[in-house]
């Protein structure tokens, strides 16, 4: 039975997109990670396409971000005929692996007190381009600048750091220390800087303007909506949240101030991801074109992602008769 848009629905929708529209290139690697990821990762520029218009993504800039993200390592492409056929290449899987982390997972719960130090010291054959370069890839990860050429993270993996150095070509030139605080009574802990080394307030605001935009949606879905419609709220909240969350730099809970709204807003995108779970893929199983070539059976590790997928997802959304 054909159904009616819920106008309440779309209206929000358009509005967000008028508000914020999504950068073609940057949501194709939103939808492929998230949503064909787990389908074997492999899509027609057809599809793609399919699915990227109801954002406001048309053709044309489709076809301009499919072909710089090949020729940016990000993806592959294989021509059939006179089709494509596009899946994460091995920098793109790499790099989507890591940021599925702090996307899906989240920080710690528990933290040692050890940090995670980058110094890069003043002597060695390096100039004000690696030094530029080193700061803006680590402080992406999440590390703080606590002075020149000194960065620290509270539970970053080493191994992302040593990486960096590698890529820039100055692995020998600086030092990764796995380091304890030993400030003492009346001294100064390096956790008492989080104000001075990442910027909270400028993220705080972030969250709010995250939360404030999609909490509205839980109505919507509640009161029914269809396949289509929980497939372009899927994909443009994951969007929204992966934009924000990935320069969270996800410090421990005790160095964050009271109230931290990235904990609600982290919480929304939850429940709101399970709630239109099961009708954003029952919309992907339609437009996904069978390809003998690729899996599209759904991986079952995605029912992992924020803390493990509910019992009932399948009863928490509801199709608009």
């Amino acid at each position: 039975m054909k159904t009616s848009l819920s106008p309440s629905f779309e209206s929000h929708l358009q509005s967000l997109l008028t508000l914020d529209p999504p950068r073609a290139k940057s949501l194709c690697v939103t939808i492929l990670g998230d949503a064909i990821g787990p389908h074997g990762g492999v899509a027609w520029l057809g599809d793609l396409i399919t699915l990227l218009e109801p954002l406001g993504i048309n053709e044309r800039l489709l076809r301009t971000s499919v072909f710089r993200l090949v020729a940016q390592g990000w993806l592959k492409s294989e021509r059939l005929g006179r089709r494509s056929r596009y899946e994460l290449a091995e920098q793109g899987l790499k790099l989507t692996a890591r940021a599925s982390k702090r996307i899906y997972v989240g920080p710690p719960t528990q933290w040692d007190g050890s940090w995670t130090v980058v110094i890069l010291p003043k002597i060695g054959n390096h100039g004000l381009a690696e030094r530029n370069a080193l700061r803006d890839q680590l402080v992406w990860e999440g590390f703080g600048v606590l002075a020149q050429g000194v960065f620290a993270h509270p539970h970053a993996n080493p191994q992302i750091a040593h990486d960096i150095l590698g890529k820039l070509g100055i692995a020998d030139l600086a030092l990764v220390l796995h380091a304890t605080d030993n400030a003492i009574a009346g001294g100064l802990p390096i956790a008492s800087l989080a104000d001075q080394c990442w910027n909270l307030n400028e993220l705080s605001a972030q969250y709010e303007l995250f939360f404030n935009r999609f909490a509205p949606f839980e109505s919507f879905v509640q009161k029914g909506i269809e396949p289509k419609q929980a497939f372009a709220l899927r994909a443009l909240m994951v969007h929204a949240w992966r934009r924000v969350v990935l320069h969270d730099p996800q410090l421990p809970s005790a160095m964050l101030p009271a109230n931290w709204p990235g904990q609600s807003s982290r919480a929304l995108c939850e429940r709101l991801y399970w709630q239109i779970f099961d009708l954003s893929e029952a919309y992907m199983k339609e437009q996904l074109e069978p390809d003998p070539a690729a899996i599209h059976t759904l991986d079952p590790s995605v029912f992992e992602r924020f803390g493990g997928a509910p019992d009932k997802i399948a009863k928490q959304a509801v199709i608009k008769p």
